[in-house]
């Protein structure tokens, strides 16, 4: 079960749209820069009973270019962490918002959610256009942890730079995410839980 709380404002996005830009704007480069598309709600995503068996998929991260070109995401890490969180996979597959679908969220793994190995973004940031993120995370057992956000590296060509994408996730091994640990984590973010 995950639950996912939108348009909560931390002071730590701040820091996260200024690692964004800094990502964006690597001196001397003149090719495209992978980006969130649009304006990212600050949200996040909490899920309970986590287990190296149990997988959280998380998604709704859709990614574009600012021109013509292709990036390949070749690593994505948790920013700030709370614990242990492994990332056991992440792909891209086309943005499922226009298409009246909806982002990927919930327990399993990233293949049998529509996701194959692919992790390259080849559309310009225009209209609707995008790819989603989707990301497959355990924790050892007995561990509670979380993440203030996401930075993802990616190279264009022999160019390599990192953006982030704020969404928050907060994994628990607790049978709820109310249970006294779990909210510890989520305080840990000034997330109201």
């Amino acid at each position: 079960m995950s639950h996912r709380v939108r348009g909560i404002v931390r002071p730590a996005v701040a820091g996260l749209l200024i690692m964004l830009a800094a990502a964006c704007s690597g001196g001397g480069w003149s090719g495209p820069s992978l980006r969130p598309a649009g304006n990212p709600n600050t949200s996040a995503d909490g899920f309970q009973g986590m287990n190296p068996a149990l997988h959280a998929l998380v998604g709704g991260m859709i990614f574009c270019l600012t021109g013509p070109g292709r990036a390949v995401i070749t690593a994505v890490r948790p920013i700030h962490p709370i614990g242990t969180i492994e990332v056991v996979g992440y792909a891209v597959r086309p943005n499922p918002f226009p298409r009246g679908e909806a982002g990927l969220s919930g327990t399993g793994t990233l293949r049998t959610h529509g996701f194959t190995a692919d992790r390259t973004v080849d559309v310009p940031c225009v209209g609707v256009n995008g790819y989603e993120l989707g990301l497959e995370l355990t924790v050892p057992p007995g561990t509670n942890a979380g993440a203030n956000g996401w930075e993802i590296d990616y190279r264009v060509g022999d160019h390599t730079a990192s953006t982030t994408f704020p969404l928050s996730t907060v994994l628990c091994s607790t049978p709820s995410t109310d249970d006294k640990p779990c909210k510890h984590v989520w305080q840990q973010y000034g997330l109201p839980w």
